[in-house]
């Protein structure tokens, strides 16, 4: 600080200036780097009319041998691929989701195998769900 000879006191404020310039072009440099979002794909409207389909829901339930239901009904899982590729069969491209909703004590493998099931009768996109308190059995 320089203080010139008299009554009054001058503070030199040049290395305040010079200091604020240096940070404010680091901020300027910084600022396009960092990231702005998350990236994410918005769905396209669908041009066409409509159609409630009602949706596939396949469920896995613990026990000794896993128990199968696909929309409520129980079936073995050597049928469950059939009636999957049935229903995906009969589905625009845009509407084969399969919801899959698993027991909490099955081991993931299994939960993987049933997504794989999905996935080789058709699925375009499996969703995971999961099951409010009061269905809970």
């Amino acid at each position: 600080m320089a203080m010139t000879s008299g009554s009054s006191a001058e503070i030199n404020v040049t290395p305040l200036i010079d200091v604020l310039l240096v940070l404010l072009i680091i901020f300027m440099v910084i600022t396009p780097t960092l990231p702005h979002g998350l990236e994410t794909s918005m769905p396209k409207p669908n041009p066409g009319p409509t159609t409630t389909t009602q949706p596939l829901v396949l469920e896995v339930l613990a026990g000794a041998v896993p128990q199968y239901r696909l929309n409520g009904t129980v079936s073995p899982l050597s049928e469950v691929r059939s009636k999957l590729q049935t229903a995906f069969a009969n589905r625009a491209a845009s509407d084969r989701v399969l919801f899959l909703r698993a027991d909490r004590a099955l081991p993931y493998s299994q939960v993987a195998m049933a997504a794989g099931l999905g996935r080789e009768s058709g699925a375009e996109a499996i969703a995971l769900t999961t099951q409010a308190q009061s269905e809970h059995k």
